[in-house]
């Protein structure tokens, strides 16, 4: 069996994890998406393991960033009525 390919040092992980988690959910999937790109084919699978997200994650990541109506408003998180509903 092989070693899983590793693509950071040890001190720069612990960086970009302390970074990684200061964002919110869509500047995170942003981000795994840029660090796929600049990484290379054959990373994804080693980001989803390293950040503790899904594969589908950055590839949504990686079409939201390729869209032609891009936008990189962070102010608002989730589409309206989203997410979890109030009790009555």
């Amino acid at each position: 069996m092989s070693k899983a390919k590793s693509y950071y040092e040890d001190e720069f992980l612990e960086k970009q994890l302390s970074y990684y988690q200061s964002l919110a959910e869509k500047q995170r999937r942003h981000f795994l998406a840029m660090e796929y790109l600049r990484l290379g084919r054959g990373s994804r699978r080693y980001l989803a393991r390293v950040f503790g997200c899904a594969r589908q994650t950055i590839r949504k990541g990686e079409r939201e960033l390729a869209a032609d109506n891009y936008q990189t408003d962070y102010v608002r998180q989730r589409k309206t009525g989203g997410g979890r509903k109030k009790k009555k």
